[in-house]
């Protein structure tokens, strides 16, 4: 019998996080939720159907998609933010928001404007200790106060293209990373770079910290490896084929570590590794790939989503985390670059503008509902205590999905 745990729960041991500064269990402060893994806090009892299902409350004006970009939904204290990025021929204009998780209100708006970038971005902010961090379309990192949107301090970013970013920010100890062109080290307090690695490459995949014995580490792809690195000056300490644009996962699992990467190259294609303070070792790879999607580990077992670069021949997948056997692969219709989540038991996708809801188990691929929210395409659903939170194409939805006492 194996036994999982989330890191968070492990905080009283070993006062550590991924996140330093997260105060509530109930929080998804930061892209793919509090452990940056897809996995959701603590959950009450979900429904089995979302059929039939209405808005709690919708917050209208809030544009995604091509005209408003495609970055994810975090909640922390009761309230709701995010960043809708508009371009123009000549600049980006980035707009964070501030919503009231009950009722939809606005709090706040805070423009970021850079006349450096000139397509729409799509990074998911973070929040850390009161302090909101943000990376805008073009070549600045902004620290903005959670409660009132006021700048704190903005950073500017030594990059090399136009693309716009979509690699979120992860703060690790006390440094803000993130790939921008390469992968950067600013320190999370005033800004200021502290180290850039020029062999990370990219602008589009997310870090994912990893602590071991104390030492912050960060775990980041570049186009066809996968790196670790020393989160305080960024030296890279190992690499593995892998790479792409999605986010590599860590899995805590009671006596070791994990790490899972789904590649948008066949040939490195899905991977899993037990991580070690030295080289990984790899324990398998499938040749299923994805353009963006990062999958999730639950109880001993990888659910993933594999587009293969073509979202109309996708396929879900459940893979025993330890083995690599796939317990079970079905085709879906157009589902990619959205990632699953897991919350009370059930994985959710997005497949498409619908969400599908399945139950977390390798015995068997059991569909429980699938219905249409009109989710914007490769947008990933955000869930904190029982409430839906995702992003459609001229608002924001929240959606009740706890079942009924």
């Amino acid at each position: 019998m194996r036994y999982h745990f989330r890191f968070a729960c492990l905080l009283a041991l070993s006062g550590l996080l991924f996140v330093t500064g997260l105060t509530t269990a109930a929080d998804w402060p930061q892209w793919r939720g509090p452990d940056r893994n897809g996995l959701g806090p603590k959950s009450p009892a979900l429904a089995n159907s979302l059929a039939g299902l209405s808005p709690l409350w919708l917050a209208d004006r809030i544009p995604s998609g091509d005209q408003g970009g495609r970055g994810g939904l975090i909640l922390h204290a009761g309230k709701v933010y995010g960043l809708v990025s508009a371009a123009s021929k000549s600049s980006a204009t980035d707009d964070v928001f501030c919503l009231d998780a009950a009722s939809g209100k606005t709090i706040w708006k805070s423009r970021i404007q850079d006349s450096s970038g000139a397509e729409a971005g799509s990074p998911t902010p973070c929040i850390v200790k009161g302090k909101l961090y943000v990376v805008g379309s073009g070549s600045k990192v902004y620290c903005l106060n959670a409660d009132s949107g006021s700048p704190i301090w903005e950073a500017k970013l030594s990059r090399s293209g136009r693309d716009p970013i979509a690699s979120s920010i992860a703060v690790v100890g006390k440094v803000l990373v993130l790939l921008a062109d390469v992968l950067t080290g600013l320190d999370a307090e005033t800004g200021k770079v502290l180290w850039t690695q020029d062999e990370i490459t990219g602008h589009e995949s997310s870090p994912a910290p990893w602590n071991s014995k104390g030492r912050d580490y960060v775990i980041c792809n570049s186009a066809r490896q996968t790196h670790c690195v020393d989160a305080t000056d960024g030296r890279i300490l190992w690499s593995v084929p892998g790479g792409g644009k999605s986010t590599p996962v860590v899995a805590q699992e009671y006596g070791g570590d994990f790490l899972v990467i789904l590649s948008d190259n066949r040939r490195t294609g899905l991977s899993a590794y037990r991580l070690t303070d030295k080289d990984p070792q790899k324990l398998w790879t499938l040749q299923e790939s994805d353009r963006g999607s990062s999958p999730v580990v639950f109880d001993g077992h990888v659910y993933a989503i594999a587009g293969e670069g073509n979202g109309h021949a996708a396929h879900l997948l459940s893979i025993d985390q330890d083995t690599g056997k796939v317990a079970w692969k079905e085709v879906v219709d157009f589902a990619e670059v959205s990632s699953p989540v897991v919350a009370d038991g059930k994985v959710f996708v997005v497949c498409g503008t619908f969400l599908s809801l399945l139950q977390a188990t390798p015995e068997q691929y059991s569909v429980l509902s699938q219905n249409d929210y009109r989710i914007t395409l490769c947008t990933s659903p955000t869930i904190v205590e029982g409430r839906l939170y995702v992003r459609q194409g001229n608002a924001v939805a929240c959606y009740d999905l706890r079942s009924a006492p």
